[in-house]
């Protein structure tokens, strides 16, 4: 949700300044392009072994595809439109809620379905290296004691959770532009 919520927001800040996004951008590509399952064993160390580094390794693993997809469909729309709400005296605000945003919303689900899966491997990867429970900690200690049948289970429980995260992206974006399943494919 914090992924979601700052993607967003970043996409937001980077359409409307261009200012804003020569500055932001290098950040958004370095964050994603930092080895996250190489930095994880670094994180712990440095924030503690508590929750925040796994929230962190999670939280940069969905960001980007919600950033770019989201910033991506906010320019999507037709430069007629936004000609014909400003002809109509709408604020860049009105232009943005009535125009970009509609238009965004099939790219930002999109980014959501490739950020709910990768957040399930970014919280696994986390359990991988520090936790004392949960799955990534059961796949670990499951191998060390050469239980294959219990890591197997593990590593089947994390697809379906992913799968189960994909299909709640699904329906909210169902709900929310119940207008996509009218339109031809």
């Amino acid at each position: 949700m914090v992924a979601l919520v700052t993607g967003v927001a970043v996409a937001v800040m980077i359409v409307l300044s261009p200012w804003l996004s020569r500055l932001l951008m290098p950040y958004v590509l370095l964050a994603q392009i930092a080895p996250k399952v190489a930095f994880a064993p670094l994180l712990f160390p440095i924030l503690g072994y508590n929750l925040l580094p796994s929230i962190l390794i999670t939280f940069l693993v969905a960001f980007f595809p919600i950033v770019i997809n989201t910033a991506a469909g906010l320019t999507s729309v037709d430069p007629r439109m936004r000609d014909l709400l400003r002809s109509l005296q709408a604020s860049r605000w009105d232009v943005l809620v009535k125009a970009e945003f509609p238009a965004s919303l099939p790219f930002l689900f999109s980014g959501l379905k490739v950020s709910s899966t990768l957040a399930v491997i970014g919280a696994n990867v986390a359990e991988f290296v520090s936790a004392k429970a949960g799955l990534g900690f059961l796949i670990i200690n499951a191998q060390v004691t050469f239980n294959t049948s219990l890591a197997f289970a593990a590593a089947t429980f994390l697809v379906l959770l992913g799968v189960a995260f994909y299909a709640l992206v699904v329906c909210v974006e169902r709900l929310a532009m119940p207008w996509a399943r009218a339109l031809p494919a």
